[in-house]
């Protein structure tokens, strides 16, 4: 039974399921056994004896046919068919030859056709056979083609094998009835064999029946002995344990304690045990175990260790609640507005009672004399010893006073009397057995130090609940002197309060008073003036001026009473005017915060699409595709375009402020036409959209032409975005005796304003299709901009327009500008350096030391024209760090004098001088022949004014600025001198077909430019071209249209353009160009001269500004100090770039590296000094708005170690507000880079402070 019981269910079916596999695979096995034999008895006679069969067939009739034929042949006198016979024969010989070599061979299914040897027998038997006839057949063939003789001899041959024939069909006839009889046989056979299997099947299957069935009931009737039940019963019991139902009963076999019914039954014997445990812990009983039934018994082990657990528990609560009680009511007693004094007794007293203290003393620090005052006490009686006042150091009190840290004396055993301040009850006087003495510590600040004295030594909880308790009264005892440091400033306030009343009291009547001595002075002294003409009236007229005097006094007091009344109204309006002010400020406070957030939130993405496209058009791998050149170039296009929405939003605030500057100069309707004509051609031919330009305008017009551009540029930009077919029309025109004569007007036949908003869109950030689901884009400033500025100057804008039929914007401008245009005055400059503004433009304020006595040969000069002191030693110091020399002039009459003294290599001029304009300066330079190719930048605090382009600036820079920025101006400024033509005309024509116009400019040139030492050249396209142009640099290449075709002056203009970008040309003597002729000519030059009366002045003109014209430079290209060269410009430069934008991290790292540096990457400040512990780097480029230490934190802590401090930082900024950089420069940063970054002004700023910072 045992052994028995150990079997498992799987053991006890293994013989079941054994016996059945066994069954199976034998009636299977026998099966397969016997179906083989059917197949083979089968199989033989399919594949040997019927193909025999066929074949012996095939054999006799070709046989018989080849043995007819050639008895046709021979005994047939019929010549036609004597040749067809002899090919059947020989198609009939050959049939018979593979018929036997297959049967011998391979013809039952690629193997011989043999069966046994009697088969053999015969098909040899009829091989020979077949050979005798075969020979003879071939005699009688050949005996056939000779003449008669041979025919009769062929008959006989043939006459001869009927014998032979005879046999050989009999042998033929043999063969087939055996292979019959054998192919009967083998079908016999497989019969037998298929009703031997089926019987002998069917044996094995019964016995295998019996087998299992007797084994299977075996199994059962052991599992269901092991189980104790039937498994169904089981499964219920256990479903209903799984539910925690203790409640089946099991009804057991006697004698039954191994089944599996048994064991169930223990289990909820045990299981009820356990349960009933868990109600006794449920109840609050932690005393009883539960007995753990063996070392497996997990439940019961569980429980235990809950038990235990919950002990704990019990015990941690209890402290906790302990300490919790004790604190509450130690911060109950402590609520209320209390003295210090007060909160010291209550403090001791509740601690006192609480742990059981016997004494207890509370010192408060005196920090203004180093000592600790007795503040409150417990238990103490008058005249113990208890000591009033101790100094730091002193005993244990002033001891813990010094450390801030306990000092605990324990089994403390001394008599009574003897000097200690007893324990004192009604029964009893013992001295202390330990002592407490704690600092009370608020923020590691020492508010006192508080003792306790104890019968017995304290438990570690009581411990707790001290240090707990010492913390709350530290905080009731800071809070208690707040509060009482306020009631005194309180106090103190208003004291001074109450003394600033009485001296306005005071001052108010000195006041009054004072204006009363002021009237009657003025009267008196308005009386004594008449009291000289009209004496001797006045004394006759006395009695009636004192009784006029008194009514005045009369009045007077009225006139005081509601004088006093009206300065109090004012006081109170202008008390409303500054609080109004105040929230003035706090609103544009909040608009500039704006602003600054709104541009770097902008700005930081817009720097990773401007820089990563720059960086993929000049391609430096070689790897990129023109049209992903392209492309790139959209994609740098389109973000510099966003860039301008962007500064258009701060344009609308500068606008706002009042911080536009005009320039108002007298231009032309002409150049308004051809700068626009220039920008939208291509713009309504890519929209399929016709462009015409009507100018009605005879006359000039004195305004601000990049105001006035700026705001049709916008009306045509919203016109074309808005009309998908028809036409955008731009008419300039005059309408007499107008105020607004002058009507710039742009109109389209696109989708039209409804008239409810023809007021609105003029306001900020509105549009006509403002849905969410608008088909058009565009930020809604355009308007809003256009209009504040036509209002500056002076004029309006005005709208008619039909909602799907078009629009009419009209700029209405006067003649002349307003005499009070609507500008505010010039911003302040300022720089990096901190700028001292000027008290009086007219007063000089001291020289800057510059290089003007330090000259020599050879030597780089630049010439600033500035009267700010400051921002001159700034350039100086700046220009001293890149090797060149300065000049610095405080007037423009100095600036004259410098610049034909010493001829600088390029000029900085502020345009707001003391003694004269800037613009003015600069047109002497540029009009004095020796002074012309000097390249100029502007450096002004004035807003940019288009209109000095025309003068040959090198570049504008507007103040306020930075060193990168100067250092940027001059690197353009020297770069123009490298640029500049050495001079001289070049005229390209074919000398044989001169016409009038040519010898017409050659006399123009000849008269009036060789006086002016330019040199004239005359050359013909190819060969001699190309000669002039290796020999020489010339100022301007003038092409002849009348003598050279369009397709050779193209091919001119090319070779000049690859032989320099910088050379200028000009195409003149043709009498008109088509659109596309035009177009493919101004892809090369602006200056397009056709045949017309003044030709040949416009001609001059455009010469003599091409010579004079200094060569305009990338203003954004900063020059190093060493010569340029094809070489990476921060090769082996080490570079820490730290940016939480990971977009950013890519595209600066990206930049840096395609110039050679090695980069290092940190996502805030923490973690870059952390790595500059472990690393050495060249430069540091660092944003400022960053999680966890932003910039400013950043570069001060940069500063600060010495460690980092000579290391030059770059900051990266999106704010656009101007102290925003000061701050930045203040706190230490050596230069500063304006998101989105340049991709060439990076990389240049970077090579010049690595250089920096080896030197």
């Amino acid at each position: 039974m045992a052994i028995g019981m150990k079997l498992t269910i799987l053991k006890r079916l293994v013989p079941v399921v054994a016996v059945a596999l066994m069954g199976v695979t034998l009636i299977a096995s026998i099966s397969q056994y016997m179906n083989n034999k059917v197949y083979d008895s089968t199989n033989y006679a399919n594949v040997n004896v019927v193909p025999s069969l066929l074949l012996l067939g095939e054999m006799r009739k070709n046989y018989f046919l080849a043995w007819i034929s050639a008895q046709q042949l021979f005994f047939s006198i019929n010549g036609t068919e004597k040749e067809t016979l002899i090919s059947q024969i020989s198609v009939y010989r050959r049939n018979v030859e593979d018929t036997f070599n297959k049967y011998e061979f391979n013809g039952c299914f690629g193997t011989p056709c043999f069966t046994d040897e009697e088969d053999k027998s015969l098909y040899f038997q009829e091989k020979a056979l077949w050979a005798k006839f075969s020979d003879s057949l071939t005699q009688a063939l050949a005996e056939i083609s000779k003449n008669q003789q041979g025919q009769v001899k062929a008959q006989n041959i043939i006459l001869e094998t009927m014998a032979l024939n005879g046999k050989l069909l009999d042998v033929l006839d043999q063969h087939l009835q055996y292979n019959a009889v054998i192919s009967k046989r083998s079908a016999d056979k497989a019969a037998i064999e298929k009703e031997r299997a089926f019987y002998f099947l069917q044996f094995i299957g019964f016995v295998t029946f019996i087998s299992i069935g007797a084994i299977g009931f075996f199994s059962i009737r052991s599992i269901l002995r092991q189980l104790g039940g039937e498994p169904a019963d089981a499964a219920d019991i256990a479903a209903k344990l799984a539910l925690g139902d203790l409640s089946p009963q099991i009804q057991l076999k006697p004698g039954d304690t191994t089944s599996l019914m048994a064991k169930i039954k223990q289990l909820i014997n045990a299981m009820e045990k356990v349960a009933n445990r868990a109600d006794a812990v449920g109840r609050g009983n932690l005393a009883d175990a539960v007995e753990v039934l063996s070392e497996r018994d997990r439940l019961g082990q569980a429980i235990n260790h809950m038990v235990v657990s919950l002990r704990t528990a019990r015990i941690i609560d209890d402290r906790n609640n302990w300490l919790n009680t004790g604190n509450n009511q130690l911060a109950q007693a402590l609520t209320g507005d209390f003295t210090p004094q007060q909160i010291a007794n209550t403090a001791l007293s509740t601690i006192g009672h609480y742990l059981g203290a016997g004494r207890g003393v509370l010192y408060r620090m005196r920090t203004d004399v180093g000592m600790l005052d007795v503040l409150g006490s417990y238990m103490y009686s008058e005249g113990e010893n208890q000591q009033k006042t101790v100094k730091f150091g002193e005993g244990a009190i002033g001891q813990v006073a010094v450390e801030k840290n306990p000092i605990v004396l324990t089994n403390i055993s001394r008599a009574a009397g003897d000097g200690t301040a007893p324990i004192l009850t009604g029964t009893t006087n013992s001295p202390p057995h330990a002592t407490y003495t704690y600092p009370i510590l608020k923020e590691n600040i020492l508010l006192g130090v508080v003792e306790f004295s104890f019968l017995e030594q304290l438990s570690e909880i009581k411990l707790d609940y001290l240090n707990s308790a010492l913390k709350i009264i530290a905080s009731y005892l800071y809070v208690a002197e707040q509060r009482g440091q306020i009631h005194t400033l309180l106090t103190l306030s208003e004291q001074a309060g109450r003394d600033v009343r009485k001296q306005n009291d005071y001052l108010q009547e000195v006041n009054i008073r004072m204006e009363e001595q002021q009237q009657q002075l003025q009267q008196q002294a308005e009386e004594l003036l008449q009291s000289n003409a009209q004496m001797e009236q006045q004394q006759q007229n006395l009695q009636q001026q004192s009784e006029e005097l008194q009514q005045s006094n009369a009045q007077m007091e009225e006139q005081h009473q509601l004088l006093e009344h009206s300065n109090e109204v004012l006081r109170q309006s202008q008390t409303e005017i500054d609080e109004k002010a105040k929230q003035l400020e706090l609103s544009n406070h909040y608009k500039s915060e704006f602003l600054a957030n709104m541009s770097h939130e902008l700005r930081t993405p817009l720097n990773a699409i401007i820089l990563l496209s720059k960086m993929m058009m000049d391609n430096p791998d070689g790897h990129l595709r023109d049209s992903e050149i392209k492309r790139s170039e959209v994609i740098h296009r389109s973000g510099q375009d966003l860039l301008t929405l962007i500064n258009d939003v701060l344009d609308l605030s500068k606008v706002d402020a009042g911080r536009i500057e005009l320039n108002f100069v007298e231009i032309s309707s002409n150049a308004i036409i051809t700068e626009l004509r220039d920008l939208f051609d291509s713009v309504a031919q890519n929209n399929g959209v016709e462009f015409i330009i009507q100018d009605q305008l005879n006359t000039k017009l004195n305004s601000d032409p990049g105001k006035i551009s700026q705001i049709v540029r916008n009306l045509l930009s919203n016109a074309f975005k808005f009309t998908k077919q028809g036409s955008v029309t731009l008419r300039i025109q005059k309408i007499p005796n107008d105020q607004l004569p002058i009507r710039i007007s742009v109109i389209d036949t696109g989708i039209g304003i409804p008239q409810n908003k023809h007021i609105s869109i003029f306001d900020a950030f509105r549009q006509v299709d403002g849905s969410t689901s608008r088909e058009y884009g565009g930020t809604g400033l355009g308007l809003t901009i256009s209009l504040r500025f036509a209002e500056l100057l002076g004029g309006t804008i005005s709208l008619n327009s039909i909602e799907g039929k078009g629009s009419e914007f009209t700029l209405c401008l006067p003649i002349t500008p307003p005499l009070s245009p609507l500008s505010a005055a010039l911003p302040v400059l300022t720089t990096n350096i901190s700028a001292t503004p000027k008290t009086n433009v007219n007063t000089p304020q001291g020289k800057v030391n510059d290089d003007r006595h330090n000259l020599k040969q050879n030597d780089k000069v630049i010439l600033l024209i500035d009267d700010d002191l400051d921002f001159g030693t700034a350039v100086i110091e700046i220009n001293h760090r890149l090797g060149y020399k300065t000049l610095v002039a405080n007037t423009g009459a100095e600036g004259l004098a410098l610049t034909k003294q010493h001829h600088p290599a390029g000029i900085l001029l502020d345009l707001g001088l003391p003694d004269k304009d800037g613009t003015d300066i600069l047109h002497e330079i540029k009009t004095t022949h020796e002074l012309a190719s000097i390249p100029v930048y502007i450096i002004s605090a004035r807003d940019h004014d288009s209109t000095l382009n025309q003068q040959d600036i090198v570049g504008y820079l507007q103040k306020p600025v930075v060193s990168s920025q100067i250092v940027e101006a001059e690197a353009a400024l020297i770069d123009a001198i490298k640029l500049a033509p050495a001079g001289g005309i070049l005229l390209v024509t074919t000398m044989q077909n001169e016409t009038n116009e040519t010898n017409e400019i050659l006399r123009i040139l000849e008269s009036r430019l060789v006086s002016e030492h330019y040199a004239v050249h005359i050359t013909t396209p190819g060969e001699e071209l190309q000669d002039a142009l290796n020999n020489h640099e010339w100022g301007v290449v003038m092409i002849d249209l009348a003598n050279l075709t369009m397709e050779k002056a193209l091919a001119v203009a090319q070779t000049i353009r690859s032989d320099s970008h910088n050379t200028a040309m000009l195409f003149f003597g043709i009498d008109q160009l088509s659109d596309d002729e035009e177009a493919l000519l101004r892809s090369y030059s602006d200056s397009i001269i056709v045949n017309a009366p003044q030709a040949g002045q416009r001609l001059q003109e455009n010469i003599a500004r091409f010579l004079r014209t200094v060569p305009s430079v990338e203003q954004t290209q900063l020059t190093s100090v060493a010569a340029r060269s094809n070489e990476k410009k921060l090769a082996h430069k080490k570079i820490l770039v730290i940016d939480d934008d990971p977009r950013n991290l890519f595209v600066l790292t990206s930049a840096l590296e395609q110039q050679g540096a090695k980069v290092f990457n940190a996502l805030n400040g923490r973690r870059a000094m952390e790595m500059l512990e472990n690393i050495q780097v060249n430069l540091i480029i660092t944003d400022i708005m960053m999680p966890v230490m932003d910039g400013y934190q950043t570069i001060t802590a940069l500063r600060a170690n010495p460690k980092f401090a000579a290391i030059p930082i770059v900051a990266l900024t999106a704010k656009a507000m101007q102290h925003d950089r000061e701050n930045i420069l203040e706190i230490g940063a050596d230069d500063y880079l304006s998101k989105p970054v340049d991709y060439d002004v990076l990389c240049n700023m970077a090579a010049l402070w690595c250089t920096k910072s080896v030197e």
